[in-house]
């Protein structure tokens, strides 16, 4: 029987691009993938900003969600929350946690994945953090977006 335990993968996103515009696409992957994320914000005034504009931007789509204050069903795959997620099972429901690049988090806990963003003009933010992580066994990659929506390990 094989023991073996994953890390947990951070990966660490320097942006450029408005943080809404990659989180329209990124759920739009993850929904063609069926896979389940969780995208933790700065405050309620950000979740509302997200929360909008991934409903409305698109004329002819969506992007199915809800917020952490709703009734979360097996079914659902996007849930926007700005703090507490005390009561959601995430480790049964969701492998991914998204961290807004205005939010910050103390600890890498409950979920298999975390995508970390933040704005270039914080570039140092990333490398600041990898060396520690790995040495903590947790499997990290520094990406850079070089072009709108386009990335290169840095």
């Amino acid at each position: 029987m094989n023991n073996r335990v994953i890390p947990i993968q951070v990966n660490f996103y320097s942006i450029s691009s408005d943080f809404k515009d990659i989180m329209l696409r990124l759920c739009e992957s993850f929904i063609k993938k069926s896979q389940k994320a969780i995208i933790l914000l700065k405050d309620l005034q950000e979740l509302e900003d997200l929360d909008k504009f991934l409903w409305t931007r698109n004329k002819n789509s969506f992007i199915p969600l809800k917020s952490i204050t709703d009734q979360i069903l097996e079914t659902d795959s996007i849930i926007l929350a700005n703090d507490n997620l005390n009561g959601l099972n995430v480790d049964k429901k969701f492998d991914t946690l998204i961290i807004s690049p205005y939010k910050s988090i103390k600890t890498f806990k409950l979920f298999k994945k975390f995508l970390v963003f933040s704005y270039k003009k914080n570039n140092s933010v990333p490398k600041l953090y990898k060396d520690k992580l790995e040495l903590k066994g947790f499997n990290v990659i520094c990406y850079e977006e070089y072009e709108k929506f386009k990335w290169k390990v840095s």
